[in-house]
């Protein structure tokens, strides 16, 4: 039986950013997860320079608006508020100044994002949120190539408090070989932390997640896939505190990558 699934990065709020364009696409975004048995969600939206508008007060109003939507249908998923947060040289002031959302506006957490096509130095942003009893979660990390693929690199965030996000396209359709290779590595060592579908509309990026948790329960057995999958994305959007043991050494069988060994 598949537990109840939570989505910890999808885009749900019509109009703010690159997601819904309309409340009737939101709508139908949300019965698609319905579907995939997603229960829970974040309902995040873009803050970045190129959405500029999107204060947490916008966020809020936003993710309450689609929550009487859903209630209005009787449609049995629970939104939270959520902003993915690119990271830029003032992010620690903006947050300071309550400029940015936190997860489910909670304080507890936050969802970062690389700057587009970079892959830049965290470690010292996660040492001063952690220092500020804020998590960090590296959204869609599998993404940039330096975390994925040199040795240590990721696992140098992890230690120093970051929760690691992986999307559910990178697990059913990976760009390569190598990358599910890696990918499959990073479940197997305990990298990964929570999943999200990063979901824009029903075409472009649709919010689908069964199949992703299938796969993973596949690799790690049902246990690990439901802490993955459910129980530390209810914790989070709870604001409750969660303990991640640390990766297991990556292994140099590359063979066994590869082939699944």
């Amino acid at each position: 039986m598949t537990p109840p699934l939570v989505d910890t990065h999808v885009h749900l709020l019509a109009g703010l950013d690159d997601g819904p364009r309309t409340p009737e696409d939101a709508l139908s975004m949300c019965r698609m997860m319905v579907e995939e048995g997603i229960r829970h969600t974040v309902a995040a939206a873009h803050q970045n320079d190129d959405y500029p508008n999107n204060s947490p007060d916008v966020i809020r109003a936003a993710t309450a608006k689609l929550a009487a939507g859903l209630k209005a249908i009787d449609l049995p998923l629970t939104v939270y508020p959520c902003a993915e947060v690119m990271v830029a040289p003032d992010t620690l002031d903006k947050l300071s100044c309550n400029e940015l959302m936190t997860v489910a506006d909670n304080r507890k957490y936050i969802l970062l994002e690389m700057p587009h096509g970079m892959c830049v130095e965290l470690q010292w942003m996660v040492e001063e949120l952690i220092d500020r009893r804020i998590r960090p979660i590296l959204g869609h990390a599998e993404r940039s190539p330096e975390l994925l693929h040199e040795p240590g690199t990721i696992e140098r965030l992890i230690q120093s408090g970051c929760l690691v996000q992986v999307s559910s396209k990178s697990i059913t359709n990976p760009a390569t070989r190598q990358d599910e290779a890696a990918l499959k590595s990073w479940f197997r060592r305990g990298v990964v932390h929570v999943l999200g579908s990063d979901g824009h509309s029903l075409r472009r990026r649709p919010p689908v997640m069964a199949d992703a948790y299938r796969k993973v329960q596949k690799w790690l057995g049902p246990a690990q896939a439901e802490q993955i999958g459910s129980k530390n994305g209810l914790a989070i959007l709870a604001g409750q505190r969660i303990t991640v043991p640390a990766p297991e050494p990556e292994s140099r069988k590359w063979f066994s990558w590869l082939f699944g060994g």
